[in-house]
């Protein structure tokens, strides 16, 4: 299947040249800090939220999600690769999974909306009024013509009196065969700020869907895309952003956080970053578990001379992989610490993971933390909550997983959500750096 991912950008380009030509900006008093809070598909605050969801339920269907989202970073690496001249359709992630949302607002009157950040996408898309097939749709529709600061992106420029605007057409198409389309255009976006007010940001490029391709409500109203690409709104607010993730076991913790701009906190370890078909690939250079470096080879890791391989940094996947002489080292490592002590699981659906009778809190004090290493220092360590997750009260398996499992060809190592909890990530655009810090994130929200 060949794939259209470079037509968006193109097109984008051209109408950004050829059509409205002013540049997203900030209100007058540059804020310190653009706010949204992120709701996890686990917590209380989901549009979805099931109290009687099961941990079996909740880790199937986290395996599923995130075997569905490596798919999808495969299709947009073999797109690239293939061809760069064959636009005959695009693919995106699952419009249905299991993924973060943030909370923001758009048009004047603003109008909440919730949608999933993705740092693999570089476009910003809503459900708009009237809409074919949203009668589902749970939250409140934007719709433009009710809003007083909507523009649409002509296909030509359209700026005398009595022009009329031939729209600049928006269609995506999503993993799980879902799909978004109507046209492009640009309006206002409201955040919150960490002292209770709010702050605009003018002239925001988007799609504006109209017509929605599934038959059920996924929770949320659009995408909010974080890659470095000139269209996304990271690259348009300050360059910066970062997001801080809790324990998402917790349904009632309530400060992660997603930051824009000037204000994204920038603290901790640093390690560079490379943007490869649009996600975020960091060097990764080790393993330890506790004091013990495994034997891993330097390049087991690198990307190859054919763009395959290598490691992205993603919000989209739930759970970690990594290549198979590397899972190998890492489970053997662990059935070393746990083999004679506890009794091993199998679970059905999913007979590649490593799962164990018994309970995290109780069991597995004073487990090893198990450490990720990346160039120039930068550390991001697991402990037992980040590294293992109960299936039900009595069986906890390990979150991460080998590549081989999901018969993915080019073998990219994943390092998701669950690997990233108690840190704040921050993203610097400019000079390409990524940060972890190790934090509460209740101690970032004031």
């Amino acid at each position: 299947m060949a794939f259209a991912y470079e037509k968006l950008h193109l097109l984008l380009l051209l109408s950004l040249s050829t059509c409205l030509s002013s540049t997203s900006t900030i209100s007058s008093v540059k804020p310190q800090r653009l706010v949204s809070k992120l709701i996890h598909p686990g917590s209380v605050h989901h549009p979805h939220y099931k109290p009687n969801e099961t941990a079996k339920d909740r880790m199937e269907l986290d395996i599923q999600h995130s075997a569905s989202r490596l798919a999808y970073i495969q299709a947009r690496i073999e797109g690239s690769l293939a061809s760069k001249n064959d636009f005959t359709a695009s693919a995106y992630p699952s419009l249905t999974g299991r993924t973060l949302l943030a909370n923001i607002s758009i048009g004047q009157p603003p109008v909440p909306q919730l949608l999933v950040i993705d740092t693999g996408s570089d476009i910003l898309w809503v459900m708009c009024s009237p809409c074919t097939n949203c009668d589902n749709h749970s939250g409140l529709l934007y719709d433009p013509s009710k809003s007083s600061t909507f523009s649409p992106l002509c296909k030509t420029p359209c700026g005398f009196r009595g022009c009329k605007c031939d729209p600049m057409p928006f269609s995506v198409t999503y993993a799980d065969n879902s799909t978004a389309s109507g046209t492009y255009g640009r309006e206002t976006v409201v955040f919150e700020t960490t002292d209770e007010g709010t702050s605009k940001v003018f002239d925001v490029l988007f799609g504006c869907g109209h017509s929605i391709g599934y038959n059920t409500d996924p929770g949320h109203s659009g995408i909010l895309g974080l890659n470095n690409a000139p269209e996304s709104l990271a690259t348009k607010i300050g360059q910066k952003f970062s997001y801080c993730i809790g324990n998402v076991a917790d349904a009632y913790y309530n400060y992660n956080q997603l930051i824009l701009g000037e204000g994204a906190d920038l603290e901790g370890y640093a390690t560079p970053f490379e943007v490869h078909h649009g996600f975020y690939y960091v060097t990764m250079e080790g393993i330890s578990v506790g004091e013990k470096r495994l034997d891993i080879a330097p390049a087991t890791f690198e990307m190859k001379e054919n763009g395959t391989g290598g490691v992205v940094i993603d919000t989209g996947s739930t759970m970690t992989f990594l290549v198979d002489s590397v899972y190998k080292l890492l489970s053997k490592e662990v059935r070393n610490f746990l083999g004679w002590s506890f009794r091993q699981a199998t679970i059905e659906n999913s007979p590649w993971m490593l799962c164990y009778y018994g309970s995290i809190s109780r069991d597995l004090v004073g487990f090893p933390v198990v450490t990720f290493h990346f160039a120039d220092g930068a550390d991001l360590a697991l402990d037992s909550e980040s590294l293992f997750n109960h299936i039900n009260n009595d069986v906890f398996c390990m979150t991460v997983g080998p590549v081989s499992s999901l018969n993915i060809k080019s073998k990219p190592s994943i390092i998701g959500l669950l690997a990233q909890q108690s840190y704040n990530v921050g993203y610097d655009l400019v000079n390409q750096f990524v940060y972890f810090q190790r934090i509460d994130c209740e101690l970032l929200s004031g």
